[in-house]
């Protein structure tokens, strides 16, 4: 009897169970109760929200599977299910930091996914990251994601836009993770930008012009209203997706642009003479969306003469684009004072450049983008830009730096 009264109240045998139950038991209430209160919301919230819910409640349920393994694994002794517990917290902490990393790189819930392959004691994190960085960034950040005892392990790279990260535990007990990151078709909000206005452009039907007008990604064309086919150019623009810009003619041009003369704004003129100006360059590039200036420097250096140009350019909503042509040019005081959504041009490349110049000036302009987040540069039209733009669009967006129209730019 006495035998059985101390088997009965053995303490060693009673804290040995109480040990192997109590860490692992509150893990599984509080993720229970999370998975009730998730269900809840998933039948009675609205579509999107229970969308939402309804992912959360997929990722949660790998971290039970985890919890589940780690403890039908675990030795059932005290220190075991210590063992268990600590695992279990270690995955959750891990999967929490690269969760935090995923919401800087604007994922969504539908662009990662979390699973536990319990033969390979892995977990599996396949992520789709929106462009707007480069690859070698993004794994970069990631690689920043884990805490103590998970570390990096491996980082292995199948092609610029895919890669996968191994992270593992000093414990070798707890599952390693690996991260399968690729790029998506989507931006991040603050993506580098770089808008390209093709100056002086004029449809004709040959090859060129059409190059232009089928480049897939936003470009924007700059008319001059004296051409003769302005108002089908402009017309055509829209019907391909081209964003027009009005390129009007000011004071002083060279002498080879004479014949624009009629439609050139000189500091001399009355004010309703420069306003009539306008108004019959508007008429001849119909639905601009913006105003540029072609030469000019007298004009940009004027006050009045700017001045009716902007307010003629405010009250048709159009945005004004400018180069900086002269060190006195009041344009940027101008464009603020009377709040028009401006932009200045920052770089250009003219019609006698190569295709090798092109593109050496095109990714030293998409660096710049990527230190201030947006570039606006001017081309004159030519085959050979065509040609660098086309071969050099894909390593923008492996970049990051995505292509915008000019209004895009114009604040």
């Amino acid at each position: 009897m006495a035998d059985k009264k101390r088997k009965k109240n053995d303490p060693d045998k009673d804290s040995q169970a109480s040990a192997s139950k109590q860490p692992i038991l509150p893990l599984l209430i509080l993720t229970l109760g999370a998975l009730l209160l998730i269900a809840v919301a998933a039948v009675f919230l609205h579509a999107p929200t229970r969308q939402k819910a309804a992912a959360a409640l997929s990722k949660t349920k790998h971290i039970i599977d985890i919890i589940k393994d780690d403890t039908t694994q675990a030795p059932k002794t005290a220190d075991g299910a210590a063992a268990s517990a600590g695992a279990s917290d270690a995955t959750v902490k891990l999967q929490n930091a690269l969760a935090a990393k995923f919401a800087e790189l604007e994922l969504r819930d539908a662009d990662y996914s979390i699973q536990y392959i319990p033969k390979d004691s892995a977990i599996e994190i396949k992520a789709a990251v929106p462009r707007g960085r480069p690859m070698e960034w993004v794994i970069w950040n990631l690689s920043n994601a884990p805490t103590a005892p998970y570390r990096v392990d491996d980082c292995l790279c199948a092609s610029e836009t895919n890669c996968a990260i191994t992270f593992r535990s000093s414990n070798a007990k707890h599952p390693k993770a690996v991260v399968k990151i690729q790029q998506s078709n989507r931006y991040m909000s603050n993506t580098a930008k770089m808008a390209i206005l093709i100056e002086n452009f004029v449809y004709e039907a040959n090859t060129i012009a059409i190059e232009y007008l089928s480049f897939p990604e936003p470009l924007t064309v700059a008319i001059l209203p004296a051409e003769k086919f302005s108002a089908r150019t402009a017309q055509i623009a829209e019907e391909h997706k081209k964003e027009t810009v009005l390129l009007l003619p000011m004071e002083p041009l060279p002498q080879q642009y004479d014949k624009y003369k009629g439609s050139m704004v000189m500091i001399h003129y009355g004010d309703e003479q420069i306003r009539n100006i306008i108004a019959h360059a508007a008429a001849a590039v119909p639905n601009f969306s913006g105003v540029c200036n072609f030469h000019g420097a007298k004009v940009m250096e004027d006050s009045r003469a700017l001045g009716i140009i902007l307010s003629e350019v405010s009250k048709r909503k159009a945005f004004f684009v400018y180069t900086d042509i002269s060190k006195k040019s009041v344009a940027a005081q101008l464009t603020k004072s009377m709040k028009i959504p401006n932009a200045p041009i920052q770089g250009s490349i003219d019609a006698t450049a190569t295709a090798e110049q092109a593109k050496e000036k095109l990714r030293r302009y998409s660096v710049t983008a990527e230190k201030t987040g947006k570039v606006l540069i001017k081309a004159q039209p030519s085959p050979a830009f065509i040609k660098a733009l086309k071969e050099e669009a894909e390593a923008f967006k492996k970049n990051g730096i995505r292509l915008v129209y000019v209004s895009e730019l114009a604040k």
